[in-house]
């Protein structure tokens, strides 16, 4: 349930960007009717908002109903159907959840409908609706909260901090079933297995098994006098449902649907970690090679990363703008004053800021504590695309120079010799920050310097060749 720049390349940057944005216009243009809230309406009478819970549920829907809360509210709406179908998905997502869901003001019209099946996390969003329904055939409960291993499978926990955990999760389930009208004894029989469920004597689940309901054991009723077990009834479909529990004839049912852009931003979201890896990998390459082209690349799988979490909803326009600043001030050091460091160091505490804030939204009224507890996740899909960006940079290191071809002429016709040699002097043609144009023996090659400022004309010696990166030294004069 319960992952250096020379004028004439910051020009072409520009120019790329605008480039970019033309296309992410153009596409949004000829796809708009997707981008576009799908709600169907059916019917006359009493507005009925239908909230689709489907498949795991996880950050991204945290949003979805969030947007669908306020659209009902804002449009007097006088019932709410939750449609869930799903196996569960992530506990603090849930919990975000039921508390967007409490937020609608007539509680007392709230209802889950269970098409298929409502597992885990589903259970416990169900509970809070206070009527519940089923669909023929579908199935509730096992609301058992486990943690998954990054390796994947379920995660042995020490025996101590599974009863914590288990114990913390029967506290919320009961709260929230007994603040909507259900017993509580229900729910907490679909978290612990020791609790078993026993109503005036009659044993319904014995220790030792998880609650699992079906529509007709959900229906069954027990007690004096006789009340549901869990579901007032079954339901065909969703219209059925609302003429039983609001009694209109004609209900007007709004189904909110993901907009275009939510579906893709949570696609984009699943593939965060791969965009920050190759934004790292092509940055890494942008520094070995320079030119323009693998820097904007870089900056473009960067860009996805935060376009991404900006369409699911997981954030704002901030972070990527925070990502702005933190690169900004790594050009300037590299640009403007080479060899200085601070403004690299504070930049890349931006950087790493920004794509942690990017991941997870920090509320209003919640304090950096709870911020910081909530953003291990994140930081767990940012640490393993650090990791695996190092292993691929460093593979690349060493296939690289072997690779590289001894002689290459680039774009303006430049010939990178085959007899240059570590120790060769010669002079920089152009201002070095960090790259730029050296002069051996009358021929003119791209060179770099391992971060020093160095003016044209300046004596320079080569001290490292690694295929075609050739890095050089100012020649330090004797006194």
């Amino acid at each position: 349930m319960f992952q250096e720049a020379y004028p004439k390349e910051v020009q072409g940057m520009r120019l790329g960007m605008r480039k970019i944005a033309a296309i992410f216009l153009s596409f949004f243009s000829f796809c708009s009717p997707l981008f576009l809230n799908a709600g169907a309406i059916k019917g006359e009478g009493k507005i009925v908002y239908v909230l689709p819970i489907r498949d795991e549920i996880e950050q991204s829907m945290v949003y979805f109903v969030r947007r669908a809360v306020n659209e009902a509210m804002k449009n007097g709406a006088q019932g709410l159907i939750l449609d869930i179908d799903t196996p569960g998905g992530l506990a603090n997502s849930m919990e975000k959840i039921i508390r967007e869901l409490e937020r609608f003001p007539l509680q007392e019209n709230t209802y889950a409908f269970i098409d298929h099946k409502a597992y885990s996390a589903g259970a416990f969003i169900a509970a809070c609706c206070r009527h519940i329904y089923m669909a023929p055939g579908s199935v509730i409960g096992a609301a058992t909260p486990v943690v998954f291993s990054p390796q994947g499978g379920v995660q042995n926990l020490p025996e101590s901090y599974e009863r914590k955990m288990l114990s913390a999760y029967q506290g919320l389930i009961r709260a929230i079933a007994d603040r909507h009208g259900h017993n509580p004894a229900v729910f907490n029989a679909m978290v612990d297995k020791d609790s078993g469920l026993n109503i005036d004597g009659v044993e319904i689940l014995p220790k030792g098994k998880i609650l699992t309901l079906t529509d007709s054991e959900a229906c069954k009723k027990y007690g004096h006098p006789p009340r549901p077990l869990l579901a007032e009834g079954i339901a065909q479909n969703l219209e059925e449902l609302a003429q039983k529990g609001l009694g209109v004839s004609q209900p007007k049912l709004v189904v909110v649907k993901p907009t275009g852009f939510e579906k893709i931003g949570r696609m984009m979201t699943l593939l965060g970690p791969i965009f920050l890896t190759l934004g790292l990998i092509f940055g890494y390459l942008e520094l070995q090679t320079g030119g323009v082209v693998l820097g904007l690349l870089s900056l473009f799988f960067f860009s996805l990363y935060f376009l991404g979490h900006y369409l699911a909803g997981l954030s704002g326009y901030e972070p990527f703008l925070l990502f702005l600043l933190g690169l900004s001030l790594v050009l300037f050091e590299f640009l403007v004053f080479p060899g200085l460091i601070i403004p690299t160091l504070i930049g890349f505490l931006v950087i790493l800021a920004a794509l942690l804030s990017s991941a997870v939204e920090k509320m209003p009224s919640e304090s950096l504590v709870s911020w910081l507890s909530r953003a291990k996740e994140a930081a767990f899909s940012l640490v393993l695309a650090l990791g695996l960006s190092l292993l691929l940079i460093f593979m690349l290191s060493r296939l690289i120079p072997a690779k590289a071809p001894v002689s290459e002429v680039s774009k303006e016709g430049r010939e990178q010799p085959r007899d240059l040699a570590i120790g060769m002097r010669g002079q920089a043609l152009t201002v070095l920050r960090p790259s730029g144009l050296g002069k051996f023996q009358d021929k003119i090659v791209d060179v770099v310097t391992p971060g020093q400022f160095v003016s044209a004309g300046t004596p320079i010696q080569i001290v490292q060749i690694e295929g075609i990166r050739i890095v050089v030294e100012p020649i330090k004069k004797k006194v």
